[in-house]
């Protein structure tokens, strides 16, 4: 059985070609990361506000936290 340990993060951004900051313009996105890179672009998710956003990473952190706690 061969164990994968991966380094997952979530990191939120301003949208390419979107140079406005307003937290209320759907021009937020959210991305998984593999050690850093984005392994698979099904894993963006964008046209956010900010705060959803937020909310979004928030929940796939504590979903990765919680398999992580059971799979031990």
């Amino acid at each position: 059985m061969i164990e994968e340990n991966r380094n997952v993060t979530f990191e939120i951004h301003v949208s390419d070609g979107k140079d406005r900051l307003d937290p209320e313009a759907p021009d937020w996105e959210v991305a998984e990361l593999e050690d850093g890179v984005v392994k698979d672009n099904s894993n963006i998710y964008d046209n956010l506000t900010l705060a959803e956003a937020q909310q979004i990473a928030g929940m796939w952190t504590k979903k990765k936290e919680e398999a992580e706690g059971s799979a031990e």
